[in-house]
């Protein structure tokens, strides 16, 4: 069962939620942000769902609920981020304005962030360069779920990355996506709904493919040997070439609560603007605009661009409000 919940309303709910936990304000403002812009784009697996997540970790010493971040510029146009073991939704919001300050007069801001925890939904750092007409490539490392190709055990985590491209007079093209075959949160978004999932995501204690979301031990990457060379590159972009850790060394995000995550995570930013005379965003909608009139296979509509269906659903839930499950509904309103 859902109900569905005015998008101010669902951040007000998460906002306290997070605040009475013990996190301050801004802090809490931030992460609601980045919490409510997956819910309302349909990424369910990184939206309020993981309120209660980040309430528990911090009330067993695994988070630092007020952070100082510092920055360490190690070149005009690259810096390193010390999140100091806060939220990694603040500390990627810091790098990605920071990314974004060093390319608009550099051309590219490469900032790697380490000392962090989850962030989020990448997309939501991605719109916030996009908007300023930038271009952005994020990554980040999580813990291992996810078996290597030919495993039948996990080794690697999720690893998502994403990229942001600014359209002009529309949406950005932003594509966003786990290197497994689905996000782990998925996966818990359909064992709270009660839904199957489709085989070819996640293997079993066994190393069977499964469609039981409640019998699904370890996701698979996603493309089979690509998907697992992917996120061994994200590893190493993030995690190793901070010092930091990697595969099967990362604290658990759902274990091991009372201890920092030390996550890593990479934003590169670049200004478009900086290469040539051409107009980027020009281009790119005429991309966009050629990419719909492409002859639609059997079973769909249209060709659509990445995000497209991200903003439609946003769309909707302006109208209707964010479909939320009781359950989560019954946490946020819970005092």
């Amino acid at each position: 069962m859902t109900t569905r919940i005015k998008i101010e309303t669902l951040h007000a709910l998460a906002f306290n939620k997070l605040q009475q936990a013990g996190y301050p304000e801004t802090i809490a403002k931030q992460v609601a942000d980045v919490l409510v812009h997956a819910d309302s784009h349909g990424v369910h697996s990184h939206g309020v769902i993981r309120v209660e997540h980040y309430c528990h970790r911090l009330s067993q010493g695994g988070m630092n609920p007020d952070p100082t971040m510092t920055i360490e510029k190690i070149s005009s146009s690259v810096a390193i981020l010390d999140g100091d073991d806060g939220m990694g939704h603040c500390a990627l919001i810091k790098a990605t304005e920071e990314a974004i300050t060093i390319a608009k007069e550099h051309a590219v801001g490469f900032v790697s962030i380490k000392n962090t925890s989850h962030c989020g939904a990448l997309s939501y750092f991605a719109q916030m360069a996009a908007d300023q007409g930038l271009i952005s490539i994020s990554m980040t490392q999580t813990d291992t779920c996810v078996a290597p190709f030919g495993g039948a055990e996990a080794f690697w985590g999720t690893n998502p990355i994403a990229f942001g491209f600014p359209v002009e007079n529309g949406n950005p093209v932003i594509i966003d996506m786990a290197t497994s075959a689905t996000a782990f949160g998925k996966l818990l978004h359909a064992k709270e709904t009660g839904q199957s999932i489709s085989l070819g995501l996640a293997i079993d204690k066994d190393g069977v493919e499964t469609t039981d979301p409640h019998a699904a031990t370890t996701l698979l990457p996603f493309g089979f040997h690509k998907g697992s060379g992917i996120a061994m590159a994200i590893d190493a972009l993030t995690g190793m070439l901070m010092g930091a850790n990697f595969s099967n060394h990362i604290v658990r995000m759902y274990d091991d609560y009372d201890k920092m995550r030390k996550l890593a995570s990479l934003m590169i930013v670049i200004d478009p603007s900086k290469f040539g005379g051409h107009s980027f965003s020009n281009m790119m909608a005429q991309m966009v605009s050629e990419l719909h009139q492409v002859k639609p296979a059997p079973g769909f509509d249209k060709v659509l661009a990445p995000n497209e269906p991200q903003t439609a659903y946003l769309e909707d839930c302006q109208r209707n409000g964010v479909p939320v499950t009781t359950s989560i509904y019954q946490y946020l309103t819970n005092h």
